[in-house]
């Protein structure tokens, strides 16, 4: 557990070092801290739509609120209009430091960063735990570990709210006469140096006779090229949205990494449906642009206070593993604790590849210690 620990808080801290904003919603606005009213307003809608959840069930807040997987405090921020008392936690320190530096409700939100197993909270001392994509990236071990800690710190009575993806639903390959796609340059860069993460923005237009349906793993992706030779077949991704009709249009921000050593290279993009094919192989026409990868910048002459040595470049972050576990476990797991499960309603959170579900779990009396038993 430890070492799948180590995985999560590595990654995460990368995510929020470089990019916090967008790592939490992976939309093109929000990357470099761009449309933060914006962002925050989405976690009031968000938090609004988990609450009316227990209004439906005609079941009280209560007093004490936990956002696991907090990030900036996007959905802490908005317990906090509903809330006493909120806590945010999550794997990153870099995204605590920054929702800190943020918070408009220091009198009533706090941040934890906790990288461990358990959750820093005494048995029954909370009325509320939500958590929202953030399981999906998360292994099933340690993830069924979090929900029964979940349940143990919150008191009979209160609720879990959480999202998590159960599978996804078997692939149909497209058929290669319908993968057929026009790639669009958006926006790109034209200079990187080495080992730098920059993005590209990508139009992706039907160009087939057939639509392109939910849940087929589509992606638009991208290769490094050098004097038209594969230097790195696989860089970055983003999902192509889809239903997408014959005619039909769509974006994908696509983050990516550049080569390790300096030269002109070819920024290729293709379309590609996982564990089937390329679309270039099948004939569809990928994009190119022309980036100059270069050194780092020299300190200039004479500059004493220059560091020794040139820092590690940051580690490859075009996608962020997802992970499911199937409804009928998870159901069970917390009717085996006493706990019941209010409901468990289809929801789009986990994107259109994956069946995802949302859960509304009432405590029980009779919970697992998942340190020391019954």
């Amino acid at each position: 557990m430890s070492k799948e620990l180590d995985r999560v808080r590595d990654a995460w801290e990368t995510l929020g070092t470089s990019d916090p904003y967008w790592a939490v919603l992976t939309e093109h606005e929000f990357h470099d801290g761009q449309a933060k009213t914006r962002f925050f307003d989405s976690g009031r809608a968000e938090i609004r739509s988990l609450l009316d959840i227990l209004d439906k069930f005609r079941r009280p807040y209560g007093d004490t609120a936990v956002d696991f997987g907090c990030g900036v405090g996007r959905l802490s921020f908005a317990l906090a209009e509903h809330f006493e008392n909120v806590t945010g936690v999550d794997v990153a320190r870099s995204m605590i430091e920054e929702a800190r530096a943020s918070n408009p409700f220091p009198d009533r939100v706090r941040f934890v960063h906790n990288d461990a197993a358990t959750l820093p909270f005494d048995d029954d001392s909370v009325d509320l735990v939500i958590s929202v994509i953030t399981l999906q990236h998360i292994r099933p071990a340690l993830t069924l570990r979090y929900l029964l800690e979940m349940a143990r710190i919150v008191r009979p009575g209160g609720h879990l709210l959480f999202q998590i993806p159960s599978h996804i639903p078997a692939v149909r390959p497209i058929p290669p006469w319908h993968s057929k796609a026009e790639l669009r340059v958006l926006e790109a860069p034209s200079s990187l140096e080495v080992g730098e993460n920059s993005y590209i923005r990508v139009g992706v237009t039907n160009l087939s006779d057939g639509e392109w349906p939910r849940g087929q793993l589509l992606n638009a992706g991208n290769h490094w090229r050098r004097n038209g030779l594969m230097v790195i077949q696989d860089d970055g991704r983003d999902s192509v949205r889809c239903p997408l009709r014959p005619g039909e249009q769509t974006e994908a921000l696509i983050r990516v990494k550049a080569p390790t050593e300096p030269g002109s290279y070819e920024l290729e993009v293709d379309v590609v449906q996982e564990s089937v094919a390329w679309w270039a192989d099948r004939g569809s026409q990928p994009v190119q642009v022309p980036v100059e990868v270069r050194s780092p910048a020299a300190a200039p002459a004479g500059d004493d206070s220059a560091p020794e040595a040139a820092p590690a470049a940051p580690a490859t972050i075009g996608a962020m593993e997802m992970h499911g576990v199937r409804k009928d476990l998870v159901c069970s797991l917390f009717e085996q604790i006493g706990c019941t499960v209010l409901e468990a309603a289809p929801d789009e959170r986990a994107g259109s590849d994956w069946a995802s579900y949302l859960y509304a779990i009432e405590v029980g009396e009779y919970r697992v210690d998942v340190n020391h038993g019954v």
